[in-house]
């Protein structure tokens, strides 16, 4: 994979791979800013932000902009991470110039019209009430605020209805000016893309926007813990996790194995004990979330409350097991998922941007997928054990949303593997 990159005077990185036998490109702007690093009083200022990107700029008013990207039979986008946010498209190659235009328009001349202001309150207060509505959005929202309290990374990404509600035009842009600057940001495209007439462009649109400072941010410090909000729903949402090394840490491709290893496809070890042989969940999923400082391996699932007890017994038998050996065929099944998801990111290019815009925020350097793959075919029995005996030592978080019965669950699970005090 050949990635070409141009840091600009000002430190914003460009950053493009040409895909032979593409004639569309992805195309996108990443900035280092997401939830983690909103003070309290602003926690949701990203998210509405990002909404507010598109309501109108100094040359453009909301409906010229989605104009003018879908009169070439594209469409643009947005969403909000925890550590970074996110502008991208795709369309056909030809029109790059046009996706850039309105790239660098929404984000840096964007004037927040109050009026526009005032109905995307609406908009969001409604994606509130959806999450509110949905255990398993509850579920992870809560997870997080137990693993990290009193902290940035712990609270939501949407924020809360009263920050909604009272949010100003001067925060907005207030926040703008001091994050959306050029050495928090990375322009990157994948496809159909010569990269010198792409740099070219980008810094044509870019090169002066003010260089600003790196983000600095709070360390996040996991603590864990149990939190039940009670509720009669049907099926009792259960998001249970530990902490593990950061996506920069060497060893974090372990634990991203561990967690595919466990729960990743219907073969698996957690899918076929809890519900090809016990029936006890519909879906049950284990995975590996990493940011730059911190990461997670969580386990997720909807259990009938009848059903929790014997629920946790089944998934701390089969985290105990992975504590004394891998099943061969197993370790096999997960390196090959692994690679295969690796070498696909080579065919999807809006992911594939997305990867190079991430590794260059959080790494400094993009990883290939090649680099990724021999990592992952690397990665034996002895070090997956090890991985498995650290998780389990440390204390885990568990969230149920939903009716739980009697007894104290996290309690339970700590038992089970050894960690309860």
């Amino acid at each position: 994979m050949d990635v070409r990159t141009r840091v600009l005077a000002n430190g914003l990185t460009i950053a493009s791979v040409r895909l032979p036998g593409f004639r569309t490109a992805a195309v996108g702007a990443f900035v280092r800013v997401g939830s983690r690093d909103e003070p309290a009083q602003l926690n949701g200022i990203s998210h509405f932000l990002e909404h507010m990107a598109f309501k109108g700029t100094e040359t453009r008013d909301a409906r010229r902009i989605s104009l003018e990207i879908e009169r070439v039979g594209a469409s643009m986008n947005a969403y909000t991470a925890k550590d970074h946010t996110a502008y991208h498209t795709v369309l056909l190659a030809e029109h790059m110039a046009v996706a850039l235009d309105v790239l660098a328009d929404v984000i840096r001349r964007s004037t927040f019209p109050v009026d526009e202001i005032e109905r995307e309150r609406q908009v969001i207060l409604q994606e509130l009430g959806d999450a509110a509505d949905d255990p398993e959005s509850i579920a992870q929202d809560e997870f997080d605020l137990k693993a990290w309290p009193k902290q940035s990374f712990g609270r939501p990404i949407l924020g809360s209805a009263r920050f909604v509600k009272r949010v100003t035009r001067d925060d907005f842009l207030g926040y703008l000016g001091t994050h959306y600057r050029a050495a928090n940001m990375v322009v990157a495209a994948a496809g159909d893309v010569d990269h010198a007439r792409f740099a070219d462009e980008v810094e044509r649109r870019f090169g002066d926007l003010p260089a600003g400072t790196p983000v600095e941010r709070e360390i996040a410090r996991y603590a864990g813990g149990y939190r039940h909000v009670d509720d009669d729903y049907e099926q009792t949402s259960v998001a249970l996790g530990w902490p593990v090394p950061a996506r920069t840490d060497p060893s974090y491709p372990v634990y991203e194995l561990l967690g595919e290893l466990l729960g990743g496809g219907m073969s698996s070890p957690l899918f076929q004990s809890v519900r090809e042989q016990r029936g006890l969940a519909y879906q049950i999923d284990a995975w590996t979330e990493g940011h730059d400082d911190c990461g997670t391996l969580q386990v997720t699932a909807g259990v009938a409350p009848r059903n929790l007890r014997v629920f946790f017994d089944v998934v701390c038998d089969e985290l105990s097991a992975l504590t004394r050996r891998i099943a061969p065929e197993d370790l096999e099944r997960t390196r090959n998922q692994q690679a295969t998801h690796l070498a696909r990111s080579l065919e999807r290019p809006m992911e594939l941007a997305e990867t190079i815009a991430r590794d260059l925020l959080v790494h400094g350097r993009v990883l290939s997928p090649d680099e990724r793959i021999a990592t992952t075919m690397s990665i034996g029995e002895d070090a997956l054990v090890a991985a498995a005996r650290d998780l389990l030592s440390r204390t885990p978080t568990l969230v149920l949303v939903g009716r739980a019965g009697r007894g104290d669950h996290h309690e339970a699970v700590r038992r089970r593997l050894g960690t309860a005090a």
